[in-house]
Order: structure tokens, then sequence, then C-alpha cells
């Protein structure tokens, strides 16, 4: 396939990434087994932690990996040799972000360019001009975390992804780790129930799929215990207990991205119905009748701007889409992606897309937006316009197929005037929808949540106290701030004789409404209605 004297060269080496739990490992070890078994390739397989563990001599983790090399391109002369690197981000970061580790990424990438101090010498005895028979396999969690001159054209030249399983895959896991446990247990899970877990996986992993089996299991064993009576009887293991599992158990993918929300639904936002049908028509109509948007060749939203007044429950509008769709959600708010080390916060928000693509479909909510956004030359330096360009490619890999057509951006502001016009511009975030003050049916609706489980007087009259003559111009979580302030001062009214459950009565509603004004001035609703006119 590639002639020794022939203008094509085999590649040196290949990369294997993926998030934890996929199988890298598991794929990088059966492939070297296949290998050694077929071929007789030598093959050394070598965890990238042990190297680093002799750092306690200067020098000695570059002498080891050096002699792992040599006794591989020893036996390459022969059959082959077959060189697996795991974890190879341990030793070849990106230089200058980790102490000490330059000189042992420059010793690999020296290494992979066959220029290392001792490299005449075998070329003399070997009589050979290069080592030809040699193929390094590196495997990594995170490609971008690497030092980019090891990705270049010459040394690993060819890099693979090993996704998160799909839904059939995940079936098929699933199906593989409830056989290993039927010696022991006894198992009420058909096909149809396994295909309908494996919907419910959400970016699982093959290692979380594992993991929510033996969930299911001990949840099985806890629970047939107390009535138990043959020790030698098999434990029953039940649809539910596989379903708790599979809910309790964090995808691999997001776990250190995805943040811990309740479950909200729409009925748990007071108001808004118009804002609430457009995002379901956006989000949930994709999702659950994809064949619609294919028959009509048009491609779904993907991006979703919500801008309006401080505390008019954007954020939580962004949970209840990840609720409803039953999706993952990745919350960031703009400001943390901010670092002062050149090209951190791209690559951290590089990181962010990839982790919801691999557990797609997802939601990714940026809260303040404004804050990485910012028209191109407005930010003061050319941080904020690199990172603003990282942000618009990432959108444009939200397309139309691949597990990229199962992620939705939703970004919310309260200064939309700041946001560079290339971010919604058609094929972006092209769908901006105003959440602005609720009216008076909407404040009934949150003084009648914000009041839900709370002891009341019967004269409290929530029809009345959300009148436009009462509480006009307060924000839903100005409403729900005075709820939790009239139940204080409901509380402070007691004494040491008095020691009955306390009631919030209509005057706590009332003076908690006096104590608290309203943030949201005319000039600022002028000013989304003039934006809205745009």
């Amino acid at each position: 396939m590639f002639p020794a004297d022939g203008p094509l060269r085999p590649p040196k080496g290949a990369l294997l990434f993926g998030p934890p739990g996929v199988g890298k490992s598991c794929l990088a070890a059966q492939i070297a087994h296949n290998f050694r078994k077929t071929n007789g390739v030598f093959v050394r397989s070598i965890n990238c932690a042990d190297i680093l563990s002799d750092t306690a001599v200067v020098g000695e983790a570059e002498k080891t990996l050096t002699e792992i090399f040599e006794e591989a391109e020893r036996h390459a002369l022969s059959n082959g040799s077959l060189l697996v690197l795991d974890d190879v981000h341990l030793i070849c970061p990106r230089r200058g972000e980790t102490k000490g580790s330059d000189q042992i990424a420059g010793t690999l990438l020296a290494l992979l360019d066959g220029i290392n101090p001792n490299q005449s010498k075998r070329r003399k005895s070997s009589k050979s001009k290069e080592t030809g028979g040699l193929v390094v396999l590196a495997v990594t969690t995170d490609p971008s975390s690497l030092d980019p001159a090891l990705r270049r054209p010459g040394r690993l030249d060819v890099e693979i992804e090993v996704p998160v399983p799909d839904e059939s895959a995940k079936s098929e896991i699933l199906s593989h780790y409830f056989s290993q446990f039927q010696s022991d247990t006894a198992v009420d899970v058909s096909a149809d129930d396994i295909t309908t877990l494996a919907r419910l996986a959400k970016g699982f992993t093959g290692a979380d799929c594992k993991l929510a089996v033996k969930e299911a299991v001990r949840n099985a064993i806890s629970r047939d215990a107390p009535n138990r009576i043959d020790t030698a009887s098999n434990t029953f293991i039940k649809f539910s207990d596989l379903d708790h599992a599979i809910r309790i158990t964090k995808p691999s993918a997001i776990k250190s991205v995805a943040i811990e929300i309740p479950h909200v639904s729409w009925s748990d936002i007071g108001g808004m119905d118009h804002v609430k049908m457009i995002l379901k028509e956006s989000i949930e109509l994709p999702l659950t009748h994809p064949h619609l948007f294919e028959m009509m060749k048009v491609p779904p939203p993907r991006g979703i701007l919500l801008y309006g007044p401080p505390g008019c429950s954007k954020t939580l509008m962004a949970r209840a889409i990840a609720t409803s769709g039953n999706m993952n959600f990745l919350a960031v708010k703009g400001p943390e992606l901010l670092s002062k080390w050149l090209g951190e916060s791209e690559r951290a928000l590089a990181s962010l897309f990839r982790r919801a693509r691999l557990a797609s479909p997802s939601v990714i909510f940026f809260d303040e937006l404004d804050a990485i956004a910012q028209k191109r030359g407005s930010s003061g330096g050319s941080g904020g316009d690199r990172l603003l360009s990282q942000l618009l490619t990432e959108l444009d890999g939200v397309s139309s197929d691949g597990r990229s057509s199962r992620v939705v951006i939703v970004g919310a502001t309260n200064r939309p005037d700041i946001l560079d016009p290339a971010l919604t511009r058609p094929g972006r975030m092209d769908r901006k929808i105003y959440v602005g003050l609720p009216n008076a049916d909407g404040r009934e609706s949150i003084f009648g949540i914000g009041l839900r489980g709370k002891r009341c007087h019967e004269d409290v009259d929530v029809s009345k106290i959300a009148s436009d003559d009462i509480s006009h111009g307060y924000s839903g979580a100005e409403i729900v701030a005075i709820c939790r302030d009239a139940a204080l001062l409901a509380i402070g009214e007691m004494d040491d004789g008095n020691m009955e459950q306390p009631q919030i009565r209509m005057c706590h509603l009332l003076e908690a409404i006096k104590n608290l004004k309203p943030r949201t001035t005319s000039e600022m609703l002028y000013f989304y209605d003039s934006y809205g006119r745009k």
C-alpha cells in the first residue's frame, strides 16, 4: 500500500478521542490485541500517568519515554510495532500551562519526528534510513487540551472521534450488561423496555449505562432484602429500578458543566402565555415531530434570544424548555467564560459546545449573553472580538444534520442593543423573543405560585392584589420577593404569648408592596419597545 520508494508515506500515528466512558481505552486495547494475535506485531500499551510518576528525578520521565520508543523501534524492524499512549494529554498539554510539562512534551514531539539524541547511533547500527514499522496510537478525552504541535501533519496525522452511543447502541449496551447479571438476578425488562430506557438515557456513555444497570441491581436488592426468605433466590429487577437509576445518573459528557436544575414545568411560570407558545413551537415541535420540518424542507430554529427587563423569568423559561423536551441542560453566565489568559475563553466556549453535541438533545443557555457578544471593537481589546468570533463559529456549526441538529442555543440579555448584529442574523440566534413585565392576569398567576404552600388568611384576595392599581410594573421576581417578605412580616408579628401558626394577611402583602419599589422604569420599557420595532 505504501511502497518504500514511493512518495506516499504511511501515517506515523493516530489520535483517538472522545468523552470519558465511551470506550476509547477498551477500543485501543482491542486493536492492540488483534494486531498482536493476527500479525505478530509488537504492542506496548502505556498509561501516561505512569510516565509522570518518574518526575521526582529531573529528566527521568523523558528518559523513560525515550526507552519506550527505542524498544518499539527495535521491534519495528521485524514485524512492526504499535505503541498505545493512553491519556496522552498528561504528557503533552499546551506548553506553558503546566509546570514542568514543556520538557516531556518536547521529548514526545522529537521522538515522533524521529530526531532524538540517540537517533544517529541507532541508524548506523541498524543500517536503515528510518524505522518505518512503528505506529503510535494516542488516546485522550479532550483534544483541545493537547499542544497543537502534536496534531500537525507528520505526527498524529489521523484523528478518530469515539462518539457518545446513539439509542440503538445504548440498547445493545444495556442488554449486554443485563446479561452479565442474569445468573444472580431475574430481569423483568422486555426488549421494548430497553428501547424506552435507551431513549431516556440522554447523553449516556457506555460507562454510564453500566453504572445505571449496577444502580438498578442495588435498588432491587435493597427493595427485596426485607421480604427475602430464601437467600439463594434471585433478585427481581423491574423496569422501575432501571428507570430510577437512569434518572439519577448524570451523563459523563456534561458532568463538569451541567447544573442541577429542578423539574420546571410551564405551569410553574405565571403568565407569559404568548412567549410560552412561541418557545414550545420553536423547541418541542422539532423534537416531537421532526418529519414535519423534513417534509417542508425547512430547518428548525437553532438559536433563540430572550430579551427584556431583569426578573421576568428568562432563566426559568430556559429551564422549562429543557424539562419539557427531556433535554440535557447546560447553563453558563457570560462573565464566567471570560479569562485573562490568551485563548482560554475561546477554548472553554468550544469545550462547552462540544459537550452539548455529545450530550444531545441538549439546551445551551447563555445568561448575560451581552458579556461575551458585544459589538466588535466595543470591548476595549481584541479578547472580546476573538471570543465573539468563536461563538459565531460554534453557532454556524450547529447545523441541520447529525448530533448538532439536536442542540438548541438560548441566550438571555437585558441589553440587546449592544449585541453584535452578526449574532442575530438568519441561521444563528434569529428568533428574538421579548419577555416583558407581566400583565394583571400574569401577576395574578405569579402571586398564586408565590403563595402556593403558604398559610394565607381568608382575607387575601389575589385578584385584587394583582390589579393595576396595586402591583402594576412589578416583575415576576419582584412579586415572588413580595410573597416572601409578606410571610416574614407575618412571622414577625408573632410573640411569646401567641405562638399559633402565622398566616399571611392582605395587610402583609400590601406592606411588602409598599416596601419594595419596582425597578423597571418607564424609560426602560420605552427602550425595549423601540428595540422590538426595529
